[in-house]
Order: C-alpha cells, then structure tokens, then sequence
C-alpha cells in the first residue's frame, strides 16, 4: 500500500471508514428498532391482559360470580396463542392455558416483562394485577427476534453497495483535492537549470494550497541564489586553481630542465611534478563534477565510430597491461556510428578502464565488449580481481568512495562518478552489473543519436575534458 497513489489511499481509507460507520450505525440502529420493536410487543400484551380482566369482570359467570369459574372463554383471541396463568389473591392457580407445561411463568425473574426461556423457547413474560388476580402473559419473541435479524441482515446486504459508492466517491474526491497538486507538480517539474527565475504561480485562494506554492516559492528563490553562487565559484575556482598549478608545474619542469641542477634534486623535483599532476587531476575532476552538479555540462555532439574510439582505447590498454602481464580482449563490431560527446565518452572509457587495470589481478584478464540494441549502444567492460562485496556495490559511484579500500592501489575515488555524471549527461545509465570470483562487470549505454537529458547542459565542458584528456 505504501506505493500506491495518494488518491487510492485516499480512496480506500475513505471505504475502510464507510464500512465501519456502516457497521457502526447498523448496530446502534439495529439496537434502538429491537428497543422499539420489544416495547410495541409489552405494549401489546399489557393491552391483551386489560381485555381479559374486562372479560372477566363484564361476562356473566366471570370474576365476580366465581373466583374458580376461570375458564379458555374469558380469554381474548390475542391471548388463545399465548402462554397464561392466572393466580389468585393467595397465590392459588386459577387458570393455566394448555399449551403451558413445566414449571409455569411464575419464577420468570425481575421485573414487569423479563425475557426467559421456556421449553426451549425465548418467551417475554408479561406481569399484570387487577382486583387481586395476577396473570402472567408469555409470548415467544420468534417474530421480535426475526424482524432484527432482517434488518442486521439488510443493513450487512448494504455495505457492498456503501463500499463501492465510497471507493468511486472519494477516488474523485481525492482527484478533485488533488488536482491543484498535480498542477504544482507539472509547474515545479518545468524549472531547470535553464529558468530557475520561474515561479510557481498562485492562486488567488488563501488556503493551505496557496500556503504551499509561496513556500516552494521561497525555496526556489533560495536555490537560484545558491545556483547562482554555484556557477560564479566554479568560473572563479576554474581560473584561480588553473593559475598557480600551472605556474608551479612549469617552474618544476624547469628545474628538471636545467642541467645544473643536482641529481637528488632531480629525483624529488620530480616526486614533485608527479605530485602536481595528481593535483592537477583532482582539481579538474572537481570542477568537473561541480559544474556536472549545477547541471552546467554542455556537450559538443557529433557523430563518429563509437568503435574505432574504443579499438583505440584497446591499444593503450594492452600497452599498460603488458607489465602487469595482463590479457585484454575485445569484442567491437567493425562500425558502431554514434552521435554523442567524443571527447565525453573517451573520458567513461577511459575511467572505467583505469578501474579494470588497477582492480585487476596479476595475470588477470580485462574483456570488452559493444554492440548496438534498441537505438542505445551498450558497451560492457569485465575484469578479474577481487570482488566488490554487496555492502559496497551501492555507493561504488559516489565521490571520494573506493570499493576497494587498498592504500598501496593510487586513486581518489572519483572516477566512477565522473563516468556516471557524464552517462547521465548523455541521457545514458552506468551501472555494476555483478561482481563475483570470476568477473566484475560494468556495463554503460548510450543513446545512439545524442538524446541528452535537458535538464543536464549548459556551461562548456570542452576545456575541462580538454585539459583532462
């Protein structure tokens, strides 16, 4: 239930409270209409009772000729069905109807009209005293107890009927109440990257609706203004950063340059640059990554052979191998046209490669394979090594994490997500597909014919990948 759409909730939340107020309101009327019912059948008796004392008291050879003379042609028509006794001042039986036996309705408990049961029956026995004669007046409660059980039965025949008009009810209640969060949705999902000055129109109600809009509002301008800081900080750090590595990389190559410098100096001047290269590496993959995160990647689509670029690849790749003692194979077809970021799609590659090699295992095996499926290409890159554990897999492309923790293999953790921010630029998926003893695999897909993901470009990415490449 948990996924199912609000207004279903709704829907069904609405139902399950009907059923409920329905059975709730079944009972309490089925109680009040038996409460009626049983004080209409007393009713009944008492008036029955009052018609055979007037007998008794109005025929000639009744009461007042003979006490004993008690006899069925007193007895009201209403009554001959009955269960009657009748007793005298002392307690004496005057009269029984035959169709009473047992014990009798004397002992029948508290109360005028108290309800037991008589030879298997349910009987409400009636108490009634006139010139000192006590009559006792059973009658069975088959019909009381019928006419509940129609209206229990009626009212439980109802509920599907409730059911059904509360779930189409408040379906379209909920899609009615729903209907201007549906709006803010379509309005708030339009504002990119590229019209962040947009706002979300309101409406001129003053409800919680119109409450929520000038919130989301507030926080849209809070995140334009930060945008905005996102996008200045990135061009600043861009020229700040490239600057003084650029002078102290040059400065560097120069004492290595300069033949008088001494042979240990050499050596660390070097340790230096490689230092700075590395250096020089992260603060591009950074500013990368931050202009990927303000959605400012701009990619330079063209079309080109998707495996003539990887067949390249391959060649570095067997050249850094080689001293590892590594295979590399491919499996590329002989032209696989594509239109996409060149320089873009070589830097994927390229990390996911540098991955294979530096993950792999001694004398291990890197095996590549692409192929064009459904207007994507899908390039698929396996390796040996040891595995990723399941714990791992998740946050493989997150910054800075390193599947594999290992202080002796160099690295930052940033490579898989550069590759995943590109992918994703690129309107493309970059996913682990399994990592196990044998082989660890990567496979990335790409649109064909360059369907970036709008909401991801902007700002030229040209000199970063430039300068990366």
């Amino acid at each position: 239930m948990k996924r199912w759409p609000l207004r279903w909730k709704l829907a069904f939340y609405s139902a399950l409270l009907a059923v409920v107020a329905t059975l709730a309101g079944a009972g309490t009327t089925w109680l009040v209409m038996r409460g009626s019912e049983i004080a209409a059948f007393d009713r009944r008796l008492a008036l029955d009772a009052g018609e055979l004392f007037r007998n008794l008291e109005n025929f000639e050879g009744g009461l007042a000729n003979n006490r004993l003379a008690i006899n069925e042609k007193f007895v009201p028509l209403a009554l001959r069905a009955r269960l009657i006794e009748i007793h005298g001042p002392g307690g004496e039986l005057l009269y029984r109807s035959p169709n009473l036996h047992g014990p009798g309705l004397v002992a029948s408990g508290k109360g005028n009209f108290p309800t037991r049961t008589i030879e298997g029956r349910t009987v409400r026995v009636g108490t009634f005293e006139w010139s000192g004669l006590t009559l006792y007046v059973g009658a069975e409660m088959t019909e009381i107890n019928q006419i509940g059980q129609d209206i229990l039965l009626g009212m439980i025949a109802a509920i599907p009927t409730v059911l059904l008009v509360t779930v189409i009810g408040a379906r379209w209640v909920a899609q009615q109440g729903l209907a201007p969060i549906e709006a803010i949705r379509q309005a708030a999902s339009s504002i990119t990257v590229h019209n962040l000055d947009q706002r979300l129109p309101v409406p001129p109600s003053d409800d919680e609706i119109a409450g929520l809009i000038g919130v989301l509002n507030t926080t849209f301008e809070r995140l334009q203004r930060s945008f905005e800081q996102s996008v200045r900080f990135s061009a600043k750090a861009s020229h700040h950063l490239k600057t003084p590595i650029s002078v102290l990389r040059a400065g560097i190559e120069e004492i290595l340059t300069d033949p008088e410098t001494p042979e240990k100096q050499q050596l660390r001047a070097e340790a230096l640059l490689d230092q700075v290269h590395q250096l020089t590496s992260i603060a591009e993959n950074l500013l990368l990554l931050a202009r990927a995160d303000a959605g400012r990647v701009d990619l330079q689509y063209e079309e080109f052979d998707l495996s003539h670029l990887l067949e390249g690849v391959c060649d570095d790749v067997r050249a850094l191998a080689e001293p590892r003692g590594l295979t590399v194979e491919a499996e590329l077809p002989k032209q696989l046209p594509v239109v996409a970021d060149r320089k873009a799609v070589a830097l994927i590659i390229q990390n996911l490669v540098e991955n294979a090699i530096k993950y792999n295992e001694p004398q291990g095996s890197i095996c590549m394979k692409a192929r064009a499926t459904n207007g994507e290409v899908e390039v698929t890159l396996k390796n040996n090594g040891e595995p990723i554990s399941a714990e791992r897999a998740p946050h493989i492309f997150e910054r800075f994490y390193r599947a594999r923790p290992d202080g002796r293999i160099p690295g930052h953790g940033l490579g898989l997500s550069i590759a995943s921010e590109l992918t994703r630029a690129h309107g493309g998926d970059l996913k682990l597909v399994h990592s196990d003893l044998e082989w660890t695999e990567f496979l990335l897909r790409l649109p064909r014919h360059g369907l970036a993901a709008p909401a991801l470009s902007s700002t030229v990415i040209a000199g970063i990948l430039g300068m990366a490449g």
